[in-house]
């Protein structure tokens, strides 16, 4: 069983018969490992991928000639009109900053001061902010939205229902929706949009999504353990054996490579069971026949029970 990943390459090329030295072939492997982890992934949603992230609903100041970043969670205060904020991040690419709390408006063409990172910059104007980027790298999947303040699940919707709900993009609110808006110019990571613009700002948006692996595996991560790298005990072996099977096929070694694709699956059985057990003793309710005791329509913050 492998602890770290160059132990996971050692083991892959010894079941090829390969020099287990050879820094070629350790390359080769090691990309060859990031590949099979990769694949299996997606296969089922399991515990291991399973994450927790919050975000605050924000408004966006539009600033110019900062004089550094602002600090996270720092409060700021306008030079003219003493209002204040507390600051959720500093876009330097775009010269936005997002803050929540505000005490009141800003005035125009005022200066505003970091409490703690004594950063300056001249205040222009606000807007609520639509489009989040709730985690800080890529997502396989979303499993749900939260808003934690108000105590309400919000909906996954596609972007066609997105544009049905809102056409212009002008209603804001309380917020009942989320859509999945593509990857941030920027970072590169997921951004999601809400519906309504949240009009308040400082609520709190659990997340609760499935990890990706991200970034490709390089020699500096030998030495790290596979369980840092985000692959538990119980997939290691998956893994290996299919990354054999990959490298065998390169080789044209067809008959080792179906030897290796029988323990590969295997292996990928016995995981998704520990997959199972790590869930817990789940129980499922007995299957609900087609009668509905009544209909829920949400029109806007209205309810309405037919």
């Amino acid at each position: 069983m492998a602890t770290t990943l160059g132990q996971a390459i050692t083991t892959t090329l010894q079941r090829c018969k390969l020099n287990t030295s050879t820094t070629a072939y350790k390359d080769q492997a090691r990309k060859y490992l990031f590949m099979m982890a990769t694949d299996l992934w997606p296969l089922t949603r399991w515990w291991f991928q399973n994450l927790t992230a919050t975000f605050n609903t924000t408004e966006i100041f539009t600033i110019s000639a900062a004089s550094g970043t602002f600090t996270v969670g720092e409060t700021i205060t306008g030079g003219t009109s003493l209002k204040t904020a507390t600051v959720d991040h500093h876009d330097t690419t775009n010269s936005k900053l997002y803050v929540y709390d505000a005490t009141g408006t800003f005035t125009a063409s005022e200066t505003i001061t970091g409490g703690t990172s004594l950063v300056t910059a001249t205040y222009a104007s606000t807007a609520y902010t639509r489009v989040y980027t709730p985690v800080s790298s890529q997502v396989l999947g979303w499993r749900s939205f939260y808003d934690v303040d108000n105590e309400r699940e919000l909906s996954i919707v596609g972007p066609e229902r997105y544009d049905e709900l809102d056409p212009t993009q002008a209603d804001t609110g309380t917020v009942y929706a989320v859509m999945v808006g593509g990857l941030d110019s920027d970072t590169g990571y997921p951004k999601i949009e809400l519906w309504y613009t949240p009009s308040t700002t400082g609520i709190e948006i659990r997340v609760r999504y499935d990890q990706a692996l991200s970034t490709a595996w390089t020699s500096s991560n030998d030495a790290t353990a596979l369980q840092v790298l985000g692959v538990p005990l119980h997939f290691e072996n998956a893994m290996i054996f299919g990354a054999a099977g990959l490298y065998l096929e390169e080789n044209r070694q067809y008959d080792a490579a179906k030897v290796e694709s029988g323990n590969l699956q295997r292996a990928l059985e016995a995981a998704r069971d520990a997959n199972r057990r790590m869930q817990g003793d789940r129980r499922f309710p007995p299957k609900q026949s087609a009668r509905y005791d009544g209909l829920v329509i949400r029109v806007g913050s209205d309810i309405v029970t037919a």
